[in-house]
């Protein structure tokens, strides 16, 4: 069994790696050279040298991590829509019997009522933010290769995920970051925005297991969420993670900027449902 992983110098793969590394033959590709064995270095938007990669390869699974989330139209749309496209076009042009996990995301929902939640993956999409559009234009893509060339491909929809190493463009990456700060000296106090919505997070430690699950057993050209199936006040997972480092919420300085033109989704949670019947498999 050979699988490749994209984006495998992510934060994402750091822990699916070790997840995977017993049961089959690894095949690791990212952007950024790397010198290990059985590590390739490939711009994923360049089709040439995807096609030359997979051909070389011929993996038996993928696992396509790789993804920006720059809100920037020009580079999320290279990083989420046209890597995406280029895998499936290889995969199809090479007559690969290989089978594709896409990762989504919630930010293809976008703008919900509370009314729609626990949100299911037939709910429409509005997304809200430029990543959320390439998101749903990489959903397009899967649809499209599996209607119109029986491509084997799932999509794993995931909400929010926490754990160390995380990006600090992220919510949970800025809390991470500024605890090192604080603990250094580098800071008196730890900046947050807006604590009061509520978002489901999900530690990435159990979203990489529902990724090898959704693998394994997803139904070819379906979607499944991938979320905790709850949803979290921002403030209770920032409680969570300062007291996993025995902090407390009273070096906290909460800093809510008001802007006039970004929509305020004040809750959002998956339905789980689909996923947890794999579960049984």
């Amino acid at each position: 069994m050979k699988i490749l992983i994209t984006g495998a110098g992510g934060f994402t793969a750091s822990y699916l790696i070790p997840l995977l590394k017993e049961e089959a033959f690894l095949f690791l590709t990212d952007i950024k050279l790397k010198n290990e064995e059985d590590y390739y270095q490939c711009d994923l938007t360049d089709f040439v040298s995807v096609y030359n990669l997979l051909k070389e390869i011929k993996p038996d699974k993928i696992y396509h991590l790789a993804g920006t989330f720059s809100n920037d139209y020009e580079t999320d749309y290279k990083g989420n829509v046209l890597s995406t496209r280029n895998i499936l076009e290889s995969c199809l042009k090479l007559n690969i019997n290989c089978r594709t996990l896409l990762i989504g995301s919630a930010g293809e929902y976008g703008f919900i009522s509370k009314h729609d939640n626990p949100v299911k993956e037939k709910q429409s999409s509005n997304p809200v933010s430029i990543y959320g559009l390439t998101k749903v234009y990489q959903t397009g893509l899967m649809k499209y290769y599996y209607i119109t060339y029986n491509l084997d491909i799932v999509m794993a929809r995931t909400f929010n995920l926490y754990g160390k190493g995380i990006s600090n463009k992220l919510f949970p990456g800025r809390v991470y970051e500024q605890i090192d700060e604080y603990k250094k000296g580098k800071t008196p106090k730890i900046f947050i925005g807006n604590l009061q919505n509520r978002r489901d997070y999900l530690d990435v430690r159990e979203a990489v297991e529902y990724y090898r699950l959704i693998m394994n057993y997803g139904v070819s050209g379906e979607i499944y969420n991938v979320g905790s199936g709850r949803s979290i006040k921002i403030y209770d997972l920032l409680s969570q993670i300062l007291k996993e480092n025995n902090l407390t919420v009273d070096i906290v300085e909460e800093q809510i900027v008001y802007n006039p033109n970004k929509l305020d989704i004040k809750d959002i949670y998956a339905d789980t449902g689909k996923l947890m019947a794999l579960r049984g498999k």
